[in-house]
């Protein structure tokens, strides 16, 4: 069974649109408008996402208190994280979370679908 994609950002918009063009591209895609309804999906998802394409700023719980919690269950800890986010400073904020990506706000549709690939874990 193929694993989905989960996209967390706050801007409803722009998480569908994401999540549209993601599907598009042949993947399924599970949705989360902050860090704690990520956290549920992950919780009830089966299979486990291949990716989590993450935002930073959002309210109830932002990108790095999200992926803090994440990297602290073992079950989800090696699921890849690709930060998708308006703020410039990419290293740090990458280094912060352990972001194997970082993608910068508004991103090139070819320049997401290529970053997803290379990092997605599929099976």
């Amino acid at each position: 069974m193929t694993r989905p994609l989960l996209v967390v950002d706050d801007d409803t918009d722009l998480r569908e649109a994401l999540e549209e063009v993601l599907r598009d591209a042949g993947h399924a895609v599970l949705g989360a408008g902050n860090g704690r309804e990520a956290l549920e999906v992950l919780a009830r998802a089966r299979p486990l996402p291949g990716l989590v394409l993450l935002d930073m700023m959002m309210p109830v719980l932002d990108g790095p208190g999200f992926a803090h919690q994440m990297h602290a269950v073992p079950e989800w800890k090696d699921i890849p994280i690709v930060i998708f986010s308006a703020s410039a400073s990419n290293a740090a904020v990458a280094e912060e979370v352990g972001a194997c990506a970082y993608l910068r706000k508004p991103v090139d549709v070819e320049v997401l679908v290529e970053t997803v690939g290379q990092h997605f874990q599929g099976e």
